[in-house]
């Protein structure tokens, strides 16, 4: 006859070996989403409300500027000081390696979390992130003479926020 403890030893044994009773969660499912790249219209992936709070103001005209290697939105702030541009692209390597390459090429760049960077000075700020097989890129940024950013953290927070709001779309 086995005692209660060693019958909870046991149990607790047979449920470790089983993998029950495990508090850590498979892995999510990488998210495929390459063939939205053939027909994204990045002009659509954000709402005027969240184009101004990335801006700072209301969001005037758009023109999409898609070319062969990417796809992309110019929207102008209605002072005319400033624009943001929002990228989309499907990258030939993996996104994540695109990601650590973009990094090392700007100077100065900090990471916002593992998939995403951001760099900005008084003239721009951007904000890129890997998502599944794509590349999306926020970048707020003023025209010669126009005025200049004076709180990065602030609008690379905005710019952020716009991003995790537009991957919801791809």
């Amino acid at each position: 006859m086995i005692n209660p403890p060693r019958a909870l030893l046991l149990a607790g044994a047979v449920l470790a070996l089983a993998g029950c009773g495990d508090d850590k969660a498979s892995p999510p499912e990488a998210k495929r989403n390459a063939v939205v790249y053939n027909t994204v219209d990045v002009c659509a992936l954000a709402s005027d409300d969240q184009l101004k709070a990335a801006l700072g103001e209301n969001a005037g005209h758009k023109e999409r500027r898609d070319t062969d290697s990417l796809k992309a939105c110019a929207i102008d702030g209605s002072s005319g000081d400033l624009y943001i541009f929002l990228t989309v692209v499907r990258p030939s390597m993996a996104a994540a390696e695109q990601i650590r390459y973009d990094k090392a090429a700007a100077q100065g760049a900090k990471d916002l979390d593992a998939s995403t960077f951001s760099y900005f000075d008084d003239g721009q700020a951007y904000v890129e992130t890997a998502d599944g097989d794509l590349v999306l890129r926020a970048s707020l940024v003023y025209y010669v003479d126009s005025g200049k950013i004076t709180d990065g953290p602030g609008v690379v927070g905005r710019l952020h926020t716009l991003l995790g709001q537009m991957t919801q779309k791809v």
